[in-house]
C-alpha cells in the first residue's frame, strides 16, 4: 500500500471508532514514509505502537518518541547471540542502542522477546537486562509456520517450563507485562473464546484483511485496495471469520490470547470483585 492507502484506511478505521494503531513487518522502519504514516495516525487520535528490530532506532529514535505511544523492540537474547540468531552482526548492539537513545528522548519503549528451542536459557537473562534498562518486557512464544520453522519450536513440556519460569520472575518484580491469565494458558491451557474479529484486524502490505495467525484460517477477509473497511467489516467472508472463531482457543500469541481474555465479560466480572484486581495491574503496566 502507498502513503495515500494507508492514509485513507487511517481516517475511515477512526470514523469507525478503531482506537489503536500499530506498525509491524518485516521491519516497518525500513518504510521511507513511516515517520509520516506514525505522524498521521498520531494525529487521529490514535494510540500509536510500532514494532522493530530496534536496527534503524538510533537514528530515528528523536522523530518516534514524539508520534509513538510504545515502541516495541524485539531483542531474542541478552548477548551477541541475539546477532547469530538475526543472522547480522551488530543488530543486539544496534538495538540497545536504539532503546537508551529513545528513553532518553521521552519515548516510551517495551522489549519483545520471542522464545524458541534457540533460545530456551533466555527468561531470566533477557529480564535481568530489561531491568537494568530500565524498560518493560513481553514474551511470547514462536509461531510455528509448517515448512519453515516448525523444528525450533517448544514443546508443550519446553512451553510449561519456559513460562513458570516467566511466571515466577513476575511474581518477583520484574518488569514482565504479560498478564498472569496469560502466562497460566501457556502453562496449563486455559480456555477462552476468540474476540480476534471484534477487537482488531492485521491488515497486510497489499491491503488485504487477513486473520492474525490464526489456526482455522489463512483466508483473506477483504481487500482496502477495493473496498472500504466498512464494506470489509460487514462483508460474508468477515461474518464467516467471526463464526469460526467463537468458542475458540487455539491461539498462543499474546495479541489473540491476551485480547481475548480481557475482553472476555465472564472473566471481567470475576477479576473485578478480586481484591488484588489483574486487569487495574494490566492497565497500569501499559500505561505507566
Amino acid at each position: 500500500m502507498n502513503t495515500h492507502e494507508i492514509f485513507r484506511m487511517l481516517d475511515e478505521a477512526r470514523k469507525l471508532n478503531f482506537v489503536a494503531y500499530i506498525a509491524f513487518g518485516g521491519e516497518p522502519l525500513m518504510r521511507p514514509d513511516i515517520l509520516d504514516i506514525l505522524q498521521h495516525a498520531h494525529d487521529l487520535g490514535f494510540y500509536t505502537s510500532i514494532i522493530t528490530n530496534g536496527i534503524y532506532l538510533p537514528e530515528k529514535a528523536e522523530k518516534i518518541a514524539k508520534v509513538v505511544d510504545l515502541t516495541w523492540v524485539s531483542l531474542d537474547h541478552d548477548s551477541d547471540y541475539h546477532d547469530e540468531m538475526r543472522g547480522l552482526k551488530g543488530t543486539f548492539e544496534r538495538a540497545v542502542d536504539g532503546i537508551i537513545k529513545l528513553r532518553h528522548t521521552g519515548g516510551r519503549i517495551a522489549i519483545n522477546c520471542v522464545l524458541s528451542r534457540l533460545n530456551i536459557d533466555a527468561v531470566r537473562k533477557v529480564a535481568e537486562f530489561t531491568r537494568r534498562l530500565g524498560v518493560k518486557l513481553a514474551f511470547d512464544p514462536m509461531e510455528v509456520f509448517l515448512g519453515s520453522n516448525e523444528e525450533y519450536a517448544l514443546t508443550a513440556g519446553e512451553r510449561r517450563r519456559l513460562f513458570s519460569e516467566v511466571r515466577e520472575l513476575k511474581k518477583q518484580g520484574y518488569p514482565i507485562l504479560n498478564s498472569h491469565e496469560f502466562i497460566e494458558h501457556l502453562i496449563s491451557h486455559i480456555k477462552y473464546s476468540c474476540a480476534q474479529p471484534k477487537i482488531f484486524i492485521r491488515v497486510s502490505e497489499d491491503g488485504k484483511i487477513k486473520p492474525f495467525w490464526c489456526q482455522k484460517t489463512s483466508r483473506a477477509l477483504g481487500d482496502l485496495r477495493k473496498q472500504s473497511l466498512s464494506e470489509a467489516l460487514y462483508s460474508p467472508s468477515f461474518k464467516e471469520f467471526a463464526e469460526i472463531t467463537k468458542g475458540c482457543n487455539l491461539c498462543n500469541n499474546s495479541s489473540t490470547v491476551e485480547t481475548s481474555i480481557f475482553y472476555s465479560a465472564r472473566r471481567f466480572l470475576i477479576n473485578s470483585y478480586q481484591w488484588n484486581n489483574p486487569y487495574l495491574k494490566f492497565i497500569l503496566d501499559y500505561a505507566l
